[in-house]
C-alpha cells in the first residue's frame, strides 16, 4: 500500500495523521510500501516507525493550487502501481491502481449559496478536480455522516462508495488523564474559554468583532490561537490570541478552562468538539447540524450569525455553572472509538476491500 499525504500541511488534519500514521503502518494486514509527505507543515519530518516504508518529500515550487491540479491530473502517474493507493488528503488522483480517498475538507461539499470571494476560488478548483477523477476512486472515508450525506448529495455517482470512520482525539490527549468533573476554581469567577481554531474565514473568529463593546460580559478570557496580529477584537481585553500551542501547552488549557467556545461554520467533523467531550467540558458551538451531530443536547448552542445569540449562551453558561452544572459527555462518547489501532483497522479492512487494478 502506498499513502499519500502531500497536501496535508494543516495543524487539525496533520494531528489526526499524526496519530493515524504509526497505527496504520503496525497494522499487519496490509503493508505500507511508500509515504508521499509534504514538504511544510507538522508531517514534513514524519518518520516511519518500523524503517520499513520508503519516505518521499514532495516538493512543490509553483501556487499551492496549480501544483495541486498538475499534481492530482498530469502527474498521478508517478503515484501508480499495481499496490493500493490510501490518500489521506482529499482529492483524488489520477491513477489506474486501486484507490481510496480519506476526505476532511466540507468545502469540497457543493455550497448551497456560491461564495464570490477571491478566497474561496480554491475551493472551486478543489471541487473541479475532485470530479473530474471521482471514477477513479474505490471507495471513500469520512468522519460524519453528515459529511457522508453533503458528499453524495454533491457527487450523486458515489453513492454506496462512502464509509464513515470515526476519529478519536489526538493520542497526546488519549494518553494525558485529563478528565474534569467541574470547575478548576468553583468561586463563580467569570468564564475562562478556548477556541482552537486556526485563520480560516470559514472559523468564523470574526463573529466576535460583532460584539457590542459596550456591554458587560462575564468572561475573563476567550483563548484563540491565532497570531496576535490576527486579533479579531483587540479591543476588549479579554480576547487572548496565544498563537500556536503545543500538546503539551493545550492540555494545561484543557485542565483549567471553563469551557470550549466553538464558532466555525463549516466542519466535516469538529476535532475540538471530540476533544471537549473526551477531556469533560461545557461545549458553546454553533447550532448547525455537525454539532447537533456530536454534541446532542448536551451543548449550548447559539445562531453562528448572531453576536447577541453567542453572548446569551455564554451568559447561560455562567448561570447553569454558578448553579453547580457541569455535563457529562459518557453518552456521546460512546461511539468515538478509544484508540487508533481501532480507526487504523477500519480504514485499512476499506482499502483491502477495494484493491483491485483499474483499467481504463
Amino acid at each position: 500500500m502506498k499513502l499519500h499525504l502531500t497536501n496535508v500541511t494543516g495543524a487539525g488534519a496533520s494531528q489526526l495523521l499524526l496519530s493515524l500514521l504509526p497505527m496504520i503502518e503496525k497494522n499487519i494486514k496490509l503493508k505500507t510500501k511508500r509515504i508521499y509527505l509534504p514538504n511544510k507543515g507538522p508531517l514534513h519530518d514524519y518518520k516511519s516507525v518500523n524503517g520499513l516504508s520508503e519516505v518521499y518529500i514532495y516538493n512543490r515550487f509553483l501556487p499551492n493550487i496549480v501544483s495541486r491540479l498538475l499534481e492530482c491530473i498530469f502527474l498521478s502517474k508517478k503515484f501508480d502501481d499495481l499496490s493500493p493507493l490510501l490518500v489521506l488528503g482529499d482529492i483524488p488522483l489520477r491513477v489506474k491502481c486501486s484507490q481510496t480517498v480519506f476526505v476532511q475538507q466540507s468545502h469540497l461539499i457543493k455550497p448551497i449559496i456560491f461564495n464570490w470571494k477571491l478566497s474561496y476560488f480554491k475551493y472551486m478548483i478543489a471541487r473541479l478536480i475532485f470530479r473530474l477523477n471521482l471514477r477513479r476512486v474505490d471507495s471513500f472515508i469520512v468522519q460524519s455522516n453528515i459529511m457522508k450525506e453533503g458528499l453524495e448529495a454533491s457527487y450523486p455517482s458515489i453513492k454506496g462508495k462512502v464509509h464513515v470512520v470515526a476519529q478519536p482525539v489526538p493520542i497526546w490527549l488519549l494518553n494525558s488523564g485529563i478528565k474534569r468533573v467541574a470547575r478548576f476554581i468553583n468561586d463563580k469567577s467569570n468564564l475562562k474559554l478556548i477556541y482552537p481554531s486556526s485563520d480560516y474565514s470559514h472559523k468564523n473568529h470574526k463573529l466576535l468583532s460583532k460584539i457590542n463593546p459596550n456591554g458587560d460580559y462575564p468572561i475573563s478570557d476567550i483563548i484563540l490561537t491565532l497570531d496576535k496580529h490576527s486579533n479579531p477584537a483587540s479591543h476588549f481585553p479579554w480576547i487572548k490570541c496565544v498563537g500556536f500551542l503545543t500538546s503539551e501547552e493545550l492540555k494545561k488549557i484543557y485542565s483549567t478552562v471553563d469551557g470550549l467556545i466553538f464558532l466555525s461554520k463549516e466542519e466535516s467533523y469538529g476535532f475540538p468538539l471530540v476533544e471537549a467531550m473526551f477531556v469533560g467540558i461545557p461545549i458553546i458551538c454553533p447550532d448547525l447540524p455537525y454539532a447537533h451531530n456530536l454534541c446532542g443536547d448536551k451543548a449550548i448552542y447559539f445562531d453562528p450569525d448572531s453576536p447577541e445569540s453567542l453572548i446569551l449562551a455564554i451568559k447561560k453558561l455562567k448561570k447553569m455553572l454558578d448553579s453547580g452544572w457541569w455535563p457529562s459527555w459518557d453518552n456521546h462518547m460512546k461511539n468515538i472509538p478509544n484508540n487508533w489501532k481501532i480507526t487504523a483497522a477500519q480504514i485499512i479492512e476499506i482499502t483491502l476491500n477495494s484493491s483491485k487494478v483499474r483499467k481504463f
